[in-house]
């Protein structure tokens, strides 16, 4: 009789411990999905921006540190990097041709392909 009670209890823990492994993933899948919400709202829809960011991730930039543009750099992706910087996502620094990314600039970056 006590070998059937600790089998049944075996089983029991078993299957609770499926069900809180299923819940931990579908709690973590619904956090993912609410991220990805709230990042395609922010999205650039220009490939100049797209362009202007992928700049920054390929210099490995992270908030706040500085990033100079040529001059011929600069004059190509001006509509873009005006559009980033009245959205928030770039700064403007004092350095002619200078720019940095804000947090939400880098959280950008990040998501970008």
């Amino acid at each position: 009789m006590a070998k059937d009670r600790n089998t049944m209890a075996k089983r029991q823990r078993e299957v609770e411990k499926r069900e809180k492994a299923a819940r931990k993933l579908e709690k973590k899948e619904t956090r993912k999905r609410e991220r990805d919400k709230d990042s395609d709202d922010s999205l650039p829809v220009d490939d100049g921006e797209t362009r202007v960011l992928r700049l920054f991730k390929r210099f490995l930039m992270s908030p706040g540190q500085m990033l100079c543009l040529t001059s011929a750099d600069e004059v190509c992706l001006m509509p873009a990097l005006e559009r980033l910087i009245r959205s928030g996502f770039l700064i403007s620094e004092k350095f002619n041709g200078s720019y940095s990314l804000t947090e939400e600039g880098y959280h950008l970056m990040k998501i970008q392909e």
